[in-house]
């Protein structure tokens, strides 16, 4: 009797766990779930989560088309997979944001289709996105400068001060009332100069253009002869150029000829010859002079007395 109570108990226990799970799967589809593996998901790539939650919603221009089903850490940055009802308006350029659910609280993604002639490839691209800072981010940046802004405040509240202090001086007030009466002078006196001398500026100005039309003119009829004049010019630089070349290779035919005299000397200086000893050798020098004066004395006594020769002709005697 109790292994029949028993077995009855199992099978209502069965029953009813198995009714559960229908239950709880009927009460999935009704809310539309249904399983879609990673491949399948819109991938997005933001900067960071920002907050984001799984089973946040997904907009797409403000209407909500599906919800996010998984958060992760992807290279330094967050890859967020989403799940939309479709995705044939989604173009190459589309964007995406996450954005405050409510000012209460909560997060949701907002997708922005772009207008790009292409459509967007699910399976082999990757949605960027970016994360606009938030309430709570302003409220931390606005902590992190609540320092600095402090500062802020105090220096301009020493510079208010500074500024009445010197305002408040009545010398320094004057000084400034009578630069700016001066200044005030200065300008009417240059309007009254000015429009006193209306005329004559008007007349400057004429003359001005008058003398342009001159030039101009002129240069416009002699325009042939300034051709000529630099022609001739060009032609005359020339000529000067040939000058200078012909003057450049005399010159260096001139250092040539030095460089030659300089070797010259140098070779009677050093070697042994008769004008090396006629121009150092003293004692050669003085005894070629004693030849030429005892040749001298030879011819004068020539001269003076003749010459008597003694010839014979045949055999010795």
């Amino acid at each position: 009797m109790l292994d029949n109570n028993f077995g009855k108990e199992v099978k209502v226990g069965a029953v009813f766990f198995f009714g559960l799970l229908i239950l709880l799967f009927g009460i999935y589809l009704g809310k539309g779930f249904k399983y879609t593996p990673d491949s399948e998901l819109l991938k997005i790539i933001f900067p960071n989560s920002g907050g984001l939650q799984v089973g946040e919603p997904v907009a797409v221009n403000g209407v909500k088309r599906g919800s996010v089903m998984k958060v992760t850490n992807y290279e330094s940055k967050v890859m967020v997979f989403v799940k939309l009802d479709n995705y044939k308006d989604l173009r190459k350029d589309a964007t995406a944001k996450i954005l405050l659910l409510e000012i209460t609280g909560g997060k949701k993604i907002e997708i922005f289709p772009g207008f790009s002639p292409e459509p967007f490839d699910i399976k082999n691209n990757i949605l960027i996105g970016n994360t606009p800072p938030d309430l709570s981010t302003l409220v931390a940046s606005i902590g992190e400068v609540s320092g600095d802004l402090i500062n802020i405040v105090k220096r301009l509240d020493t510079l208010t001060y500074s500024a009445n202090k010197f305002l408040a001086d009545d010398i320094i007030l004057d000084k400034i009332k009578t630069t700016l009466s001066n200044t005030t002078e200065i300008t009417n006196s240059l309007k009254i100069v000015i429009s006193d001398n209306q005329n004559k500026l008007q007349n400057i100005v004429n003359n001005l253009n008058t003398i342009s039309s001159d030039l101009k003119s002129l240069i416009q009829n002699n325009n042939n002869k300034l051709d000529n004049i630099i022609s001739n010019a060009d032609i005359t630089l020339e000529n000067a150029k040939n000058l200078s070349n012909k003057l450049d290779n005399t010159l260096l035919k001139t250092d040539t000829l030095i460089i030659s005299i300089n070797s010259l000397i140098t070779d009677i200086k050093n070697s042994n010859g008769v004008a090396s000893k006629l121009i150092y050798d003293k004692n050669f020098s003085e005894q070629l002079d004693s030849t030429f004066k005892e040749l001298l004395f030879l011819v004068n006594l020539i001269k003076e007395h003749g010459v008597n020769v003694n010839l014979r002709l045949g055999t010795r005697p």
